[in-house]
């Protein structure tokens, strides 16, 4: 049952099942967008694939195992 309502923590009424089950929704839709907006500016870089698969498959070589590195510290 969609509601054009955004619901949030504060709004929400707790003790409702069907209005939890919509914020559940909408919070599920809202990270997915995050996502899908995420996956698609690390394949804009070609940091990802089409299937979203990482391009690079090894560490920089200041961050390979014995690497000597300087933090500045």
């Amino acid at each position: 049952m969609p509601t054009a309502k955004q619901l949030t923590i504060e709004s929400v009424n707790l003790d409702d099942d069907r209005e939890m089950d919509e914020f559940d929704r909408q919070v599920i839709a809202a990270g997915m967008e995050r996502v899908r907006a995420e996956i698609k500016e690390l394949q804009q870089k070609g940091l990802l694939d089409a299937q979203g698969k990482p391009v690079l498959k090894e560490l920089p070589r200041d961050m390979q195992e014995g690497a000597e590195r300087d933090f500045g510290g």
